[in-house]
């Protein structure tokens, strides 16, 4: 059985549980405020029992087994009357059922002393009602027990604490009535929270990729902020900076060819794709990236993807490393039959890897064809999701048609992540992870390296090109394709 996640219930359903305790406790102040004040009065009276014939042990006892039967008699027909015409009060709005709800009296145990209550909309009439009720009882015992043929005993029940206005109503409880809506705004809150958490399959932690996948996490990449020049731009370069570090560490050194499937849509834009472009050229790498979406609209600054693909070759021809050029985007601003990019990207990448240290293509996961002539030239897989929008249902279906055709990705990548949720993703990687990738030219292109050639005497040397100068990224860039071709004698290192 699966531990129960209480640091993560918590973590997540906080301002759930928080939103329902104040939504619980408002309603319940509401609730109560709403309801009519009722004030309440006592009055205490003392049973007097004299007698020149009996002890005091039998007045004693003749005392404690009257006082019992005197708080039924607080509604008899003789008090009620009595209490309408003191204070006088209409029968019409006032019944004698109404009265005798409003009226209460009760002995304490072992004792001679009969509490009458009252309760009133107001507290004068409160007291004035248990006062009123005291009075009349006091005069119904009086003429009830004592005869003028039986003077044994003289029994008095007369009022010796009257009654006085209460300050505050006693009904209803405001403080116990709001700590109830408390208490059950809470409970309703975690019963929320603990089933949002446990069914919620949204991907949030880099546990929650390992547990779903099975595979590493590459990088977490953040929000993009809105307010530029604060700290999590510098908390933003170095996310950037540790994905492309754990993609050379997951895949090797030798590998500069892959591919980006993004799991769900939203998961990768241009913002994330321009900001790893700078985050290369910050780390001395020229990096091209082709988007081959055409559900994605790309921005003004994004070059043709067909300027890539119009001088990819049909036939057999021998490439040569050239400097590398401007980091740049090529997406799908004019539609390209995906035959045809199934067909050239393959060769386009592995001509484009002459110019650029790094090169990325993005395709959706419905590519398969397309993601295996990728896959063959030596690219490695890594598969985006977005931070707490896809779910594992998604990532592991996306995982599994991958390995069904026989494609291991090197991790996932994380992106949209909050402040909180980025950090060192290398952590919980296992020595397994590695995966091995042996980058193999496409069909078609011929890579041929060039010997050095000979100076000769009087000549001077030809200054070699500035490959490790930056230059901004989205600037205008000529294809690799664009140079001279090379001639007959070069091509065998003659002059």
């Amino acid at each position: 059985m699966e531990d129960v996640p209480y640091g993560r219930i918590l973590r997540e359903g906080w301002l759930i549980i928080l939103i329902a305790v104040l939504l619980g406790g408002a309603s319940a102040y509401g609730v109560a405020k709403m309801l009519p004040e009722t004030y309440t009065a006592t009055s205490t009276m003392l049973l007097q029992v004299e007698s020149t014939q009996a002890s005091l042990f039998e007045r004693n006892e003749f005392s404690l087994d009257r006082i019992k039967t005197y708080p039924a008699l607080v509604d008899s027909p003789t008090v009620i009357d009595g209490v309408r015409d003191d204070l006088g009060l209409s029968k019409d709005e006032y019944s004698d059922r109404e009265i005798r709800q409003m009226l209460a009296a009760d002995n304490a145990t072992d004792t001679v002393l009969l509490t009458v209550r009252a309760e009133g909309p107001t507290a004068a009439m409160a007291s004035d009602m248990a006062n009123s009720a005291a009075k009349n009882l006091s005069k119904l015992i009086r003429t009830t027990e004592n005869s003028k043929t039986d003077l044994r005993y003289d029994v008095n029940l007369d009022q010796v604490i009257p009654a006085v206005a209460p300050a505050s109503p006693s009904s209803p409880q405001v403080l116990a009535i709001t700590g109830l809506g408390l208490i059950a705004g809470f409970a309703i809150g975690a019963i929320v929270a603990v089933y949002r958490t446990t069914t919620n399959r949204r991907l949030r932690t880099i546990s929650d990729v390992r547990r779903a996948s099975g595979l590493p996490v590459v990088g977490r990449l953040p929000r993009r902020s809105r307010l530029p020049g604060t700290q999590s731009d510098v908390a933003e370069e170095a996310a950037y900076e540790d994905a492309i570090n754990n993609l050379f560490a997951l895949a090797g050194t030798d590998v500069s060819r892959f591919m980006l499937v993004p799991v769900t849509p939203g998961s990768v834009d241009e913002p994330i794709l321009r900001a790893f472009l700078i985050a290369c050229e910050a780390a001395g790498r020229r990096a091209c990236i082709l988007d081959l979406r055409s559900d994605v609209k790309p921005g003004a600054a994004v070059r043709s993807l067909a300027e890539v693909l119009d001088h990819v070759p049909s036939g057999p021809r021998p490439g040569t490393r050239r400097p590398p050029l401007v980091s740049t985007i090529y997406g799908m601003t004019t539609r390209i039959p995906i035959s045809t990019l199934e067909s050239e990207i393959p060769a386009a990448v592995t001509r484009l890897g002459l110019d650029f240290d790094i090169v990325v293509v993005v395709s959706g996961p419905a590519e398969s064809k397309l993601i295996e002539a990728t896959v063959a030239t030596g690219a490695g897989v890594i598969l985006s999701i977005r931070h707490n929008a896809t779910t594992a249902t998604d990532l592991v279906s996306i995982a599994t048609r991958l390995r069904v055709m026989g494609v291991h990705p090197l991790g996932v990548l994380m992106t949209h992540a909050g402040p909180r949720d980025i950090g060192a993703a290398a952590e919980s990687w296992r020595e397994s992870d590695r995966v091995e990738i042996h980058s193999v030219p496409a069909p078609g292109v011929v890579v041929v390296e060039l010997p050095p050639q000979p100076q000769l005497p009087g000549e001077a040397a030809a200054p070699e090109a500035p490959i490790d100068e930056p230059a901004a990224v989205g600037a205008e860039a000529t294809p690799a394709a664009d140079a001279a071709p090379v001639r007959d004698g070069e091509r065998h290192g003659k002059r």
